[in-house]
């Protein structure tokens, strides 16, 4: 398809050098991709820390200047390669898995192509959704069903991390969990063990800047906790009878959390790190060994998680709380403003 579309570039790698084009080509696709019109895109913490240029996170991909970022996505096939599997016809609506795995290591021979020995991502070091079309490797696309909106669309891709990462800490009947930091991430955990897992006491805990998402843990059925206005680890003891919860999950990625988990979380509990902290973590040793404690790590999502994914969202998993700002992409400025002021929790773009 040849012509021209709107995109979001990131020009040169510092703090706010994003500008917005209506000019750009349309990516010409290889034999094995498709072109996607992208219908929804959504706003992930990894891009507003990249509009903010965090060096920490910067340096763990291979970015190619200049960059158009975005990496949840939906939309439609415009255009399909010629090699390209038969079943994705022009006009479907599809998402994609952003992971460009190999397909060839041990870990992707067992599904787990999070971990992939060779892993280029798109929207990071591939160009990304920030635009109205983008090209992608045919056999990351993924149908979509018509009964998953082009916005629950774009929220497949943190929903597949969350539940990658409750699935990790393998919650169990009876048990209580936690989940530390109130993002998207978190809230989408909290969704997804209460929802999915049945778990009736989930402890939602922030700061004070998080009073708006803790708000929203609690509609999701969390007992949210502000820092700010209580001391945390007491009151988890309180509502746990003095035995802290099962599973605390850190979805704030700061550093002190692993610390503060290790301290709260119940004998024989799990903690899950699912956060990316932008500076080195100190883990007291002697408690984890003592209180025999398991320190879970996650990254990103399995295949099965994208059809798990589709399937809940489909059979009425609620995630509506968690997109509650849809803007055209035009405003982008405004959705990183919003994510700067606490309100935006997964800000949408529609190009």
């Amino acid at each position: 398809m040849e012509g021209k579309m709107n995109a979001v570039y990131m020009t040169k790698p510092e703090a706010g050098a994003w500008e917005y084009v209506e000019d750009a080509p349309i990516p010409q696709i290889a034999d094995d991709e498709v072109l996607m019109e992208i219908k929804a895109v959504g706003i992930c913490g990894t891009d507003h820390s990249l509009y903010g240029w965090n060096e920490a996170i910067a340096n763990s991909y291979n970015i190619q200047w200049p960059a158009i970022f975005g990496h949840e996505f939906s939309g439609v096939i415009a255009e399909v390669g010629k090699n390209a599997p038969e079943n994705l016809k022009v006009g479907m609506r599809v998402t994609a898995n952003p992971v460009l795995f190999d397909n060839t290591c041990p870990y992707c021979e067992k599904g787990q192509v999070n971990i992939c020995d060779n892993r280029p991502f798109y929207g990071t070091d591939l160009p990304g959704a920030f635009a109205k079309y983008m090209k992608i490797r045919a056999s990351n696309v993924i149908p979509m069903p018509d009964e998953v909106t082009f916005v629950q669309g774009a929220l497949l891709e943190p929903l597949c991390v969350a539940l990658n990462a409750v699935e990790r800490i393998h919650p169990q009947p009876g048990e209580t969990a936690m989940v530390m930091g109130p993002g998207p991430i978190g809230l989408l955990a909290v969704a997804v063990l209460k929802q999915v897992y049945g778990i009736n006491k989930v402890i939602c805990s922030g700061l004070a800047s998080d009073s708006k998402r803790l708000a929203v843990a609690e509609q999701l059925g969390a007992i949210p906790l502000n820092g700010a206005e209580v001391d945390v680890p007491a009151k988890v003891a309180e509502l746990t009878d003095g035995r802290g919860p099962n599973m605390i999950i850190d979805a704030a990625g700061h550093y002190t959390v692993v610390e503060q988990a290790v301290q709260m979380v119940a004998k024989g509990g799990r903690i899950g790190i699912t956060g990316l902290s932008a500076r080195p973590s100190s883990i007291p040793m002697t408690p984890i060994a003592m209180r025999q404690i398991s320190i879970i790590g996650s990254r990103a999502y399995e295949r099965k998680h994208w059809s798990q994914a589709l399937n809940l969202l489909a059979n009425g998993l609620d995630v509506s709380l968690v997109s509650n700002f849809v803007l055209p992409l035009s405003d982008w400025k405004k959705g990183m403003e919003l994510i700067d002021a606490g309100e935006g929790l997964r800000v949408i773009l529609e190009p």
